[in-house]
């Protein structure tokens, strides 16, 4: 599988979030963590953004009515690309139900940085065959 990298290389991981502030500082700590943290465009709809970026993961804010769904994590799974999906507002409760149907991996704000990470690590990983 051949994912999108930046200029430097780096593997990236687009991140979908509805508040700015909180993708910034996530985008930041994917950026130290070694990967190219990539956000879709104005507008652009998060199924688009995938297959504009083909990234290597992909980190959504389950607030995002539009990318925690089926509509995101269908295209995500075609070009390859592993799914977390985050919350600062709902709890590990909710958020667990919807990681197990769509079978992605979750987390909750705030998180660590050794424990973003970690999971970068474990998303980016090669799939062995």
């Amino acid at each position: 599988m051949t994912y999108a990298s930046d200029s430097g290389g780096a593997l990236s991981v687009l991140v979908f979030s509805t508040d700015s502030f909180a993708a910034a500082l996530i985008g930041a700590a994917v950026e130290l963590a070694g990967y190219g943290p990539i956000f879709p465009l104005d507008g652009e709809a998060p199924r688009d953004a995938v297959m504009r970026v083909r990234p290597a993961a992909a980190l959504v804010d389950c607030d995002h009515a539009e990318a925690c769904t089926e509509a995101l994590f269908g295209p995500a799974m075609m070009v390859g690309a592993r799914v977390a999906v985050f919350s600062s507002k709902r709890s590990v409760r909710v958020l667990q139900p919807i990681a197990a149907e769509f079978d992605v991996r979750y987390f909750s704000l705030p998180v660590d940085f050794v424990q973003l990470s970690t999971l970068l690590a474990d998303l980016t990983k090669p799939v062995e065959a």
